[in-house]
């Protein structure tokens, strides 16, 4: 087995994919590992064995580091005409469509930030400016937001704090039994309870539902839960 084919296996890939090329080049500051992915000629035909491919698209992804290296995968990507004899780009298995880093390194991202580390730190760890593992959380915690569903909920947990250094706040609310945040909002005071109450109703949620509600004594959240 050569280090092309190791690094196929490493990687999970299927046909029509493969590793064709393993490159160790003088970054910045150390060698990076450079892998370069091609498909199987022949893999995109059309019912009568004429290819599809239209052209092919140079891509580049940021991987995790392999040791102490950084690693990237390189493909050319090729558009394919369909049917209604358009062009479309062919999805890879190791990234989502418009991203500049492979699955793997936005999941390793995303644990870190779940582990409570702060996203500028995680940024720094993994060598990526900040704006774009904050693209990375915005998309997954856009998808988890999409698909949540609250409709067994029955005791919420609901407090503010202090987004930044002033009167910055933000109001939180959490499930109690499973002690996961189901949603946050800007502010403090009833109006944030009436926004968490309309978000939950659109996730399943029924008023009616909600059992017990923990919140501090403050008047506005009283008369937020009251309400």
């Amino acid at each position: 087995m050569n280090s092309e084919q190791i690094f196929q296996l490493a990687l999970g890939l299927n046909e029509p994919w493969y590793v064709s090329k393993v490159e160790f080049l003088d970054g910045d500051y150390q060698k990076e590992l450079h892998l370069t992915i091609d498909y199987k000629v022949g893999f995109f035909i059309d019912k009568t064995g004429k290819s599809t491919v239209h052209d092919r698209v140079d891509r580049k992804w940021r991987h995790q580091n392999f040791f102490e290296h950084k690693c990237y995968l390189h493909c050319k990507i090729p558009r394919v005409k369909t049917v209604e004899n358009k062009v479309e780009q062919v999805s890879v298995p190791w990234a989502r469509e418009g991203s500049g880093f492979t699955l793997l390194f936005e999941a390793f991202s995303m644990l870190l930030i779940e582990q409570e580390m702060p996203v500028n730190k995680v940024g720094k760890v993994i060598g990526v400016y900040p704006n774009r593992i904050w693209n990375i959380f915005n998309y997954w915690l856009g998808i988890a937001y999409c698909g949540a569903d609250h409709s067994d909920i029955s005791t919420l947990g609901i407090d503010e704090t202090s987004s930044k250094k002033g009167h910055d706040y933000i109001t939180v609310a959490v499930d109690m039994k499973t002690s996961r945040v189901v949603h946050a909002t800007e502010g403090k005071g009833a109006d944030t309870i009436t926004k968490i109450a309309d978000y939950l109703e659109t996730k399943g949620t029924q008023r009616q539902n909600i059992k017990q509600v923990c919140i501090d004594l403050s008047p506005s959240f009283i008369s937020g839960v009251e309400s």
